[in-house]
């Protein structure tokens, strides 16, 4: 069992349904087309972020988790570390993160009321989401946190470069141009597949990232993950 965040954050996954179990996205297509190559049956195990590291670390309740990366909840996991050590897969892919807003150009001064998806940690901007006179908005729903940007009812948002791009596209339709700010600060982070409890099928899913990178490269692209 996969345990996944309960969340919306196409093009890379959508855990969000709590009326069905369902796991859609890349990274449903790419577990799947891992587990048939090695023969396993997989099933998704849609979980609030926090309770996801509970059920890996200390009740053994899912086998594995995904996205997850060394970094994320770290005071947590090193408290368990040493009886429940974390193996972590390579790099599945990097998402890229940061300020996006309505004008063309934008500097940090000029976000004075900030969304993002509740629950994520920027490591470039925490000390400005945590000035006083800096108003974050949180969502869990990645479109209405572009939905509330272009009601201008906040300047900016926090969001993966690759999300908005799939979010104006697919759902916005380009109707009004949102800008990512390359040039601010951006936070680069991969997504790994990580076990406590099957570090062997880590080695099987390794092996196949990099004997099926054309594969993986072309699901990616399906996505337009990374463009």
């Amino acid at each position: 069992m996969i345990g996944v965040e309960n969340i919306e954050y196409l093009p890379y996954y959508d855990g969000s349904d709590s009326k069905k179990p369902n796991f859609t996205g890349f990274s449903e297509k790419l577990l799947k087309q891992f587990s048939r190559e090695f023969g396993y049956s997989v099933k998704f195990y849609p979980a609030p972020l926090n309770r996801l590291y509970r059920d890996l670390v200390t009740e053994n309740y899912i086998d594995f988790k995904y996205p997850d990366n060394p970094q994320w909840q770290k005071s947590f996991k090193d408290t368990f570390s040493k009886s429940n050590p974390i193996i972590y897969s390579e790099s599945i892919l990097n998402t890229v993160t940061g300020i996006a807003s309505l004008q063309q150009s934008t500097t940090l001064s000029d976000c004075s009321r900030v969304g993002k998806v509740r629950g994520f940690t920027s490591q470039s901007y925490k000390s400005h989401f945590m000035k006083k006179q800096i108003d974050v908005v949180e969502t869990a729903d990645t479109s209405e946190l572009i939905s509330l940007l272009l009601l201008k009812r906040i300047n900016c948002i926090y969001i993966s470069k690759d999300v908005l791009n799939y979010k104006m596209r697919e759902e916005f339709e380009n109707r009004v141009p949102v800008y990512f700010h390359d040039k601010l600060a951006v936070d680069v982070q991969s997504f790994h597949l990580s076990t406590v409890k099957y570090p062997d099928v880590i080695e099987q899913f390794n092996l196949y990232l990099s004997t099926h990178s054309d594969q993986v490269r072309a699901l990616k692209q399906q996505f337009d993950i990374g463009l």
